[in-house]
């Protein structure tokens, strides 16, 4: 394993790569950093050993006519130098990519070695999330962490973050630790065993999060999986089963379900006000209570959909774009177009305050991008897609689909791709599922 990380420019790329799942637990500026410099590093490496066959890849002419697009879209910005300057910067995220796909992660070893290092940190992020939830206090709700980190919001883990994402983390690279599991040569029940435990807690952690788009798009791949994919399909069945064996014990006998009294619920923002109860921490003999406002139960939302946050926000977002069809109000120029115009503020219903972007990759592209940028990422998907369809036989291949239907599944909600930590997380994987498509698991062996 250790020539693979010799002195040189793929050597300390594949370092930084390996260490990126590590970082990423850390905030965004170390991995920006980290992806940075591997977007360096293979850029002087193609150029001094005048390798460009990477441009011969239409999924990449695609990412590249798409960054083209964003640079010309921002000269109709609403504001021109944050519009450019966000459009300049998108190449980091396809070059990543490509580097992983063409330079770093071409054979087996490396991949399955990759693979153990983000199921470790998977792992690590799963029991520091089972740490807050046995930490729970009814009047606090989720505890400490190791780090002593608490909840941000009430009825959220927030894990290693110290913000609401680990359920979203975990579900955009929880496959992966499947398919490490299905090329491992290990004891068979040993192997088994661990993946069943791994795998159960991880879809545990996601549920008691609650992201309740993270745990749609996990369900969403938990049946694609089972419907598509033979490798331990049976497994995945038996985990699926423990895990809601979990969630209905914890539903049935966890104080968190039984320590509060609704006072008041409506479908809008932080619009659900319970009063909780518990042992006061001064006097230990009295009991105390407090009124918390929280966001309501997820089915409540989708029943009265018209009157929650999301549909405020893509509502404005359509209103944006409908003033600027072709070419949109300008990247990341969503919020500023809400705080000036209050014909955009004025329609929002309950809601004062403007978001940062509109919570949805398509909507987002639509109103900052308008009908040109939306058609050029939309084609950038689509060759993404073809890539990886090729050969839809082979399990590998299918498990590639999986991956990209539950990330860019067009009705939910997600983060803004030009923030760098969820930029970073979508192309990684994107990257990661190209490289196992030119990667044949199936007939090769490897010792790690």
């Amino acid at each position: 394993m250790l020539e693979y990380f010799k002195f040189n420019l793929k050597g300390i790329s594949l370092f930084i790569l390996c260490l990126l799942p590590i970082s990423l637990l850390s905030g965004p500026a170390i991995p920006d950093i980290s992806i940075t410099l591997i977007c360096i590093l293979f850029l002087i490496y193609s150029f001094l050993h005048k390798d460009f066959k990477w441009l011969k890849e239409k999924w990449v002419r695609a990412g590249l006519a798409f960054w083209i697009c964003l640079l010309f879209i921002s000269i109709f910005a609403l504001n021109i130098y944050d519009s450019f300057q966000d459009a300049l910067i998108f190449i980091r995220y396809i070059i990543f990519a490509i580097a992983i796909s063409h330079w770093l992660i071409k054979d087996k070893i490396i991949l399955e070695f990759f693979l153990k290092i983000l199921t470790l940190t998977i792992i690590f992020v799963v029991f520091d999330c089972l740490l807050q939830f046995v930490n729970y206090n009814s009047l606090e709700g989720y505890g400490k962490d190791v780090f002593g980190f608490t909840a941000t919001h009430y009825g959220r883990l927030s894990g290693p973050f110290n913000d609401d994402v680990p359920g979203s983390h975990i579900s955009r690279f929880i496959f992966f630790v499947v398919l490490l599991f299905c090329i491992l040569k290990n004891n068979a029940f040993f192997n088994n065993f661990i993946y069943i435990v791994i795998i159960s807690l991880s879809f545990y952690v996601i549920w008691l999060s609650g992201e309740a788009m993270a745990l749609a798009t996990t369900i969403l791949g938990i049946l694609i999986y089972i419907c598509f994919i033979k490798t331990k399909r049976y497994l995945l069945i038996i985990t699926s089963l423990l895990t809601l064996f979990m969630i209905f014990m914890t539903n049935k006998f966890h104080i968190m379900n039984y320590d509060y009294k609704i006072i008041s619920s409506t479908p809008y923002h932080h619009g659900l006000t319970i009063s909780k109860f518990g042992e006061c921490q001064e006097i230990e003999s009295n009991n105390c209570s407090k009124l918390i406002k929280t966001n309501p139960e997820f089915l409540k939302v989708l029943g009265n959909f018209d009157q929650s946050i999301y549909f405020q926000i893509y509502k404005d977002a359509f209103y944006m774009w409908n003033d600027n069809k072709f070419t949109g109000i300008g990247l990341n120029n969503y919020e500023r177009a809400c705080k000036q115009n209050l014909k955009y503020r004025s329609k929002k219903i309950n809601y004062g305050e403007c978001s940062a972007h509109p919570h949805n990759i398509y909507i987002q592209f639509l109103s900052e991008t308008g009908l040109i940028g939306l058609i050029f990422f939309c084609f950038f998907l689509i060759m993404i897609f073809q890539k990886i369809l090729k050969n839809f036989y082979s399990d590998f291949n299918k498990f590639s689909f999986l991956n990209l239907c539950i990330l860019f599944w067009p009705i939910m909600s997600t983060g803004s791709l030009l923030k760098n930590w969820y930029g970073i997380e979508v192309f990684l994987v994107i990257g990661l599922l190209i490289s196992l498509t030119n990667i044949n698991l199936s007939n090769s062996n490897s010792k790690s």
